[in-house]
């Protein structure tokens, strides 16, 4: 049994059912705790689409909150370079460590200085430029990360601060199932 959070807290986790598999697999059945839920706006699938590239069934888009939304104090490096690779340390084996079932995932920064930066160091990486995804989605932030799931359909999940592999894990796997539809 694996345990991988984001932030702070925990959650067990199930790993897929291969022996030589160490990822976790989410079961479209479970039922994760999630802040929401439902369906985009054309508009806003339009600007998924078109601003990070999206090809794949399902976009995961971890976001760093601002630093004022942030309720954990912790010591993180004031330049970009630092910054970016204390980010890849956390979140390249929280990802890998996931059944992504062929998810593009992407790191977006609302900072001007880290988000800028970042998205020079690699394509996995943006900045929140004109602050859309701040404006839509994080209206009421809290915490520190905040992750996006998203399908192709405009049917999504999105939990704000803490949260763990197993639920990345389900959300891909509810989105790209045939389950009956997210209400609003």
């Amino acid at each position: 049994m694996a345990t991988f959070i984001s932030s702070c807290g925990s959650a067990d986790s199930t790993t897929a059912n291969s022996p030589d598999s160490k990822k976790v697999t989410g079961d479209p059945n479970d039922n994760l705790r999630y802040d929401s839920a439902g369906t985009l706006s054309q508009e806003d699938l339009d600007f998924l689409k078109d601003t990070f590239q999206w090809y794949n069934d399902v976009l995961v888009i971890n976001y760093t909150l601002p630093e004022e939304n942030c309720n954990i104090n912790t010591k993180k490096p004031k330049d970009a370079e630092s910054r970016f690779e204390r980010a890849r340390i956390w979140w390249d084996p929280f990802y890998e460590g996931i059944d992504l079932m062929g998810a593009q995932v992407i790191h977006v920064e609302p900072s001007e200085l880290y988000g800028e930066a970042f998205s020079t160091y690699s394509a996995q990486y943006f900045w929140d430029e004109k602050g859309f995804l701040l404006d839509h989605f994080y209206r009421n932030p809290r915490g520190c990360e905040s992750v996006l799931v998203v399908n192709r359909q405009g049917k999504f999940y999105q939990q704000n601060n803490h949260y763990t592999q197993e639920q990345v894990a389900y959300y891909i796997a509810r989105l790209k199932s045939n389950l009956p539809e997210i209400e609003n």
